[in-house]
């Protein structure tokens, strides 16, 4: 369950950062005219390699959620709190992309 939640980050970010990195660069986006374009979609692709943490971090702390005990109400918190790190990972790159237009 976590390496599927986790995969599942993992595309979320990699499929965010290839399309805004292709809306920008369609727009005609340069290093010499970065200063006309949205500040928050230049700056998420100037560092959204970080991003690729994040999925880790999440893993990394359900991974010994699970671990120290069992239980529905651990399980059902990691899947709850997995679901809202991949759906805030989206519309984070929704938000840049759409600023585009």
């Amino acid at each position: 369950m976590i390496l599927t939640i986790a995969l599942t980050q993992f595309v979320f970010v990699s499929l965010g950062i290839l399309a805004l990195h292709v809306l920008l660069k369609s727009a005609g986006f340069a290093a010499n005219v970065a200063d006309s374009f949205p500040v928050f979609p230049v700056w998420l692709a100037e560092h959204s390699f970080w991003f690729f943490v994040v999925p880790l971090v999440w893993m990394a702390c359900a991974g010994l959620l699970l671990h120290n005990g069992r239980g529905g109400l651990r399980e059902g918190l990691v899947r709850w709190t997995g679901g809202l790190v991949a759906t805030a990972v989206a519309l984070t790159f929704f938000a840049a992309c759409f600023s585009l237009f």
